[in-house]
């Protein structure tokens, strides 16, 4: 790799090159704009086609946490977390549970926040506001995640030439920038760019380690003369582990509101079928590489232990670029890959964030007719700026962690999934439909059940996450309150 001062200097120029592009994204995305309305702003104009959609959808299921946490858990738990594979197909299949139904709803009534359907097809203000609550809850921990992340990524790829406050307020910065220039637009163009980044990078930094360390085969081989447990098959309670995971990725992942907002945002049903379609085969790609990565990140580096596992991808990869004069420039590309990717999960964040609080809360609020919501778009720089603001105050406190709250969003999000899935069963004034109340019902249990686990201490019950559990009783509970009503 050269040296590693040299090393960070290039990183903090390419940074640098890099923000100023994103601007200019921000540019074009204004220049793009055809009206100043908050379907124009926050879902480009229900305009985007097939090639920017599916790279915008995976930028914002694969964040920079992925390029970490999925190998730091093969370090972990062997050669079985391959199994994590699954995990992602199961969020695309969790799309075809609902998606199909809910894009054609959301292009008949003009929705543009998740709350929108359940607004228009439950017609009940405490479903409302409980749901654009958990949503925002859910997006105000996932965004200050990402600034904590982006800030400490900057810092240790620039060797502390980029400090972290500097790092956090910079990044944040530059996203507040390009996305009140360009709104959807401007975020789906640089999702583009750093999904495109982070597939191509990954590729290359691949290809250089079966030159460098060998094919998977022998890799593999390798890890179970050194390793020979974590070769091993997993027991049956690592597969309700599993099971629990697919359940909640699956179920949970989907109701993303910016992911929901993509899916307002597609050109057309064909365009977002094939879309979807390539999600499917992309872990297979995607998340098969960075398995790989920590599998050999196994077997050259066999004793790292706690947090130290987490940082196994950027180890792999300072090994390669020191060993391999070919690796140095992919190296910094997938660097500033998973950097891009910590940005472009934030800024997807900020921008749902910025519509829930102003057409859910201050447009429900004021209960303002649908051509005045419309208008609101002056209003959503200042939401965004605020929000923004605030979180980078978070996120410079010292000592701040937020890995408890991290766990549990799926487990809070995930109890939306029969207002969603169930939601679009049938028509509203269908006989057979869920009712408000029903769903209302689910919900509370199901909140209430998950977390009242966590806070009784219980992380799991027979290898099921506490969110699962809570979202098993949800779904029974809306069935039986439909069939109970049916009764009468």
């Amino acid at each position: 790799m050269g040296e590693l001062g040299g090393f960070s200097r290039d990183v903090v120029l390419w940074s640098g090159g890099y923000c100023l592009l994103l601007i200019l994204l921000g540019i074009l995305g204004r220049r793009a704009m055809r009206e100043r309305t908050l379907s124009d702003f926050y879902l480009a104009g229900r305009s985007i086609g097939f090639l920017i959609l599916l790279l915008t959808l995976f930028a914002t299921q694969y964040s920079g946490n992925s390029m970490s946490g999925f190998p730091g858990q093969t370090y972990r738990q062997g050669l079985a977390y391959f199994m994590s594979v699954t995990f992602m197909v199961g969020i695309v299949s969790g799309y075809t549970l609902f998606v199909p139904r809910l894009f054609r709803l959301a292009r008949q009534r003009k929705y543009v926040t998740p709350t929108d359907f359940l607004a228009d097809r439950f017609g009940s203000p405490a479903l409302n506001y409980a749901s654009a609550t958990i949503l925002t809850v859910t997006l105000f921990n996932f965004l200050l995640a990402q600034l904590m992340a982006m800030g400490h990524a900057f810092a240790g790829l620039t060797d502390g030439r980029i400090p972290y406050g500097v790092a956090v307020v910079g990044g944040a910065a530059v996203i507040l920038g390009y996305e009140l220039l360009g709104g959807m637009r401007a975020v789906a163009w640089t999702d583009a760019l750093q999904g495109s980044m982070l597939l191509v990078g990954m590729m290359v930094v691949v290809g250089l380690l079966i030159w460098e360390v060998g094919p998977p085969g022998a890799v593999v081989s390798q890890l179970a003369a050194l390793h020979p447990e974590k070769v091993a098959n997993p027991g049956l309670a690592t597969c309700a582990v599993w099971l629990s995971n697919f359940l909640l990725l699956g179920l949970g992942a989907p109701l993303y509101p910016q992911a929901i907002q993509r899916i307002y945002a597609a050109r057309h049903a064909r365009e977002l079928r094939r879309a979807l379609s390539v999600m499917a085969l992309l872990p297979l790609v995607g998340i098969t590489a960075v398995i790989y990565v920590g599998t050999v990140g196994l077997v050259l580096f066999p004793k790292l232990e706690g947090v130290a596992a987490d940082q196994v991808t950027f180890k792999v990869l300072a090994y390669l670029a020191q060993q391999e004069p070919l690796a140095y420039y992919p190296v910094l590309v997938v660097m500033m890959a998973v950097v891009a990717a910590i940005m472009s999960t934030a800024d997807s964040c900020l921008l749902s964030i910025s519509s829930i609080f102003t057409k859910d809360f201050f447009g429900r609020l004021r209960r303002l007719p649908p051509e005045r919501v419309e208008g609101l778009t002056r209003l959503a720089p200042l939401v965004s700026t605020v929000v923004m603001a605030g979180l980078v105050w978070i996120a410079l406190q010292k000592g701040l962690t937020l890995w408890g709250l991290l766990v549990i969003k799926f487990e809070i999000l995930i109890q939306l999934s029969p207002a969603f899935v169930l939601g679009t069963w049938h028509d509203r004034d269908d006989p057979r439909a869920f009712q408000g109340r029903d769903i209302l019902l689910g919900l509370t249990a199901g909140l209430g059940t998950a977390l009242g686990l966590y806070a009784a201490g219980f992380k799991s019950v027979g290898g099921f996450h506490p969110g699962t559990v809570g979202v098993i009783l949800n779904y029974a509970l809306v069935f039986a309150a439909r069939a109970g009503r049916g009764r009468r």
